[in-house]
């Protein structure tokens, strides 16, 4: 069954289908929430913030956009997993707080709109294994020397270009109006 049925099947409120994306993406969603929980958080703190991305998308099944399934879990699962640190006070992984953007309050939701199209149009503008790299470690949050074995490099090949495409992405913001400050804390 197609992506766009079975939200629109939820929509109608059909549990089978929601129980269809589980199935489907299940593994996935708990592989990021892993990589960004553990170890601070226990085995039933990842299965609470995989359950919630479910949840988000059965209350937002409407909103979500056909063939945008898997990125939305993808970032309901990264925001609900890095909540849940804060909310127990544990850090969120040092790289997520890579980069600070300078937007003015009072457009700040469009701007993050904006932001977020730009970010993904420069990665997947990046050239492979670049953008394969990129990916892994800023989005699935694999370490670097799990990419390099995956992806038959070296640690410091992965790490260099990681380096490189953050200078990409720093570049094509700027040139679209959005400043980078503090981008290498």
């Amino acid at each position: 069954m197609t992506e766009k049925r079975l939200l629109e099947r939820i929509v109608a409120g059909d549990s089978r289908a929601l129980a269809e994306i589980i199935k489907t993406y299940s593994t996935y969603v708990r592989t990021i929430a892993a990589n960004i929980t553990i170890p601070p958080l226990q085995q039933e703190d990842v299965e609470e913030v995989a359950s919630d991305a479910f949840l988000a998308v059965w209350n937002h099944a409407a909103e979500i956009e056909d063939g945008k399934l898997k990125s939305y879990l993808a970032a309901v699962t990264r925001n609900l997993a890095k909540n849940k640190l804060r909310y127990l006070h544990l850090s969120v992984p040092l790289e997520e707080e890579y980069m600070i953007l300078t937007v003015p309050d009072v457009e700040e939701e469009l701007l993050e709109k904006d932001i977020r199209r730009l970010t993904r149009q420069a990665v997947d503008n990046l050239p492979e294994p670049d953008r394969s790299i990129f990916m892994r470690y800023y989005f699935l949050y694999q370490k670097t020397d799990e990419i390099a074995a995956a992806l038959e490099l070296n640690s410091a090949a992965v790490r260099q270009r990681l380096s490189r495409g953050r200078e990409k992405l720093k570049k094509h913001l700027e040139e679209r109006g959005y400043h980078c400050e503090d981008c290498y804390r």
